[in-house]
């Protein structure tokens, strides 16, 4: 069931289905390290801030010969070389444990990426690209989609990160939390090195090693990455083509439906079954026989009408519904967060001139890091699973709130406020 498929979404750039796209054109193989002066610091642009105590960084040193040990094979010296020197990064752990997209509220999310500005600046970079309408012919997803994701990633373009792509990703698989998937991003990251694919001085991103305009993950980058100016390079850093036609070659090879919207805003009656939120997938029959109503009337098309889709309640019973249909799923390819998903599609649509939500969204202080975790240790002690303590408010974690309120009589729309938080904290004692 596609249900299935999408709860396993990786929280960033996720894998699609294996293929075999072209790859990007692969440059003479660096010198051998043998052969190599000593090894370059970290890049400049990535001073320490926070150092490694001694402990960590023989920690640190034991994983990095474990890994190498392991994942190594026939590269282990060229890739000993490229980590050589390396010590963990605080600032990687810190922000992966206060992600924006799980710890402030939707609307506040949302607002921020809904600006004036950026609605404009969308609007006048698809006004002066035409070649964005080959990208939309080829690949099937509309232009204003990829340019939300190209403003939402990088302010377009010029905000790409500065930080050593493989540090970063060489510290979130040393902390452990994630190790698994670290350790085979950390591989393509240095498979991009090592087969002369971009220079390790320019492999620079986020903090959790997306990289370029539209933010590619290593696996995504040597997969799906396509040379949209067809100069015979693949450069996501510095063509505005190239990382628009990569964008759009990642969304069609995770299934986007084109001629297909994303969501739909909804208005639901009184008396609706909120259980029913977040995790039912049911043909826009089911959902208007249940007095789900377009907000703004009209219809979906036949196509839209002949998907499953699902209600969803971002800020709860309080805020805007909307009707998620496959698209909004593929979006979430691209960062696994509903507020995300939400930010991508209303941005777009707005560029596009469609009227935003017709909801006000409720007021919504950001939660705590200690909060989320309290929440999460209070209904795993309570026999609500969350699917893990992680301080991460996904859909495991809702669907947990949502079975303790609905235990308890309240509205089960799996809202997570304070209010939630220090009832159950209240009751777990934690």
């Amino acid at each position: 069931m596609r249900m299935t498929s999408r709860l396993i979404l990786c929280l960033v750039v996720a894998a699609c289905a294996p293929m075999a796209p072209d790859l990007p054109p692969i440059s003479p193989a660096p010198t051998p390290p043998q052969q190599r002066p000593q090894p370059l610091p970290v890049t400049p642009a990535q001073p320490s801030t926070d150092e490694a105590t001694p402990t960590e960084v023989m920690e640190f040193n034991a994983w990095r010969d474990s890994f190498l040990a392991r994942r190594g094979g026939a590269n282990r010296a060229a890739w000993a070389y490229e980590l050589s020197g390396l010590t963990p990064d605080h600032r990687v752990i810190d922000r992966d444990r206060s992600q924006p997209e799980f710890a402030r509220g939707a609307g506040d999310y949302i607002s921020r990426a809904l600006t004036a500005d950026r609605i404009q600046t969308g609007r006048d970079r698809i006004g002066s690209s035409p070649w964005m309408n080959g990208v939309q012919d080829q690949y099937g997803v509309p232009k204003s989609v990829l340019v939300a994701i190209w403003a939402q990633e990088s302010a377009f373009g010029r905000i790409q990160g500065d930080m050593d792509v493989i540090r970063s990703l060489a510290t979130l698989a040393w902390e452990g939390r994630r190790r698994e998937w670290a350790e085979g991003q950390l591989v393509n990251a240095l498979t991009i090195v090592s087969e002369g694919r971009r220079e390790r001085a320019r492999l620079t991103g986020s903090w959790a090693g997306a990289m370029g305009q539209t933010q590619f993950m290593p696996d995504n980058y040597l997969r799906l990455a396509r040379d949209g100016d067809g100069d015979g390079r693949v450069d996501i850093w510095g063509s505005d083509v190239d990382a628009l036609a990569s964008a759009a070659n990642l969304l069609a090879n995770a299934g986007w439906r084109r001629n297909q919207r994303w969501a739909l805003e909804v208005t639901l009656p009184p008396g609706f079954d909120y259980s029913l939120t977040d995790s039912a997938e049911q043909p826009w029959s089911f959902w208007r026989a249940r007095g789900v109503q377009l907000v703004g009337g009209g219809d979906l098309s036949n196509a839209e009408a002949a998907e499953t889709a699902t209600i969803l309640l971002p800020s709860g019973a309080g805020g805007p519904a909307f009707l998620a249909l496959p698209n909004h799923y593929v979006i979430r390819r691209y960062n696994n967060a509903m507020s995300y998903a939400l930010a991508i599609g209303l941005l777009a649509d707005a560029m596009d001139g469609r009227p935003g939500v017709s909801r006000a969204w409720p007021d919504e202080p950001p939660l705590s890091r200690d909060q989320r975790f309290a929440l999460q240790r209070g209904l795993q002690a309570l026999g609500y699973d969350p699917g893990g303590v992680d301080g991460i408010i996904g859909s495991g974690t809702r669907r947990a709130v949502r079975q303790y309120q609905a235990a308890r009589g309240l509205i089960a729309d799996g809202y997570v406020n304070e209010s939630v938080i220090n009832q159950v904290r209240s009751e777990a004692g934690v």
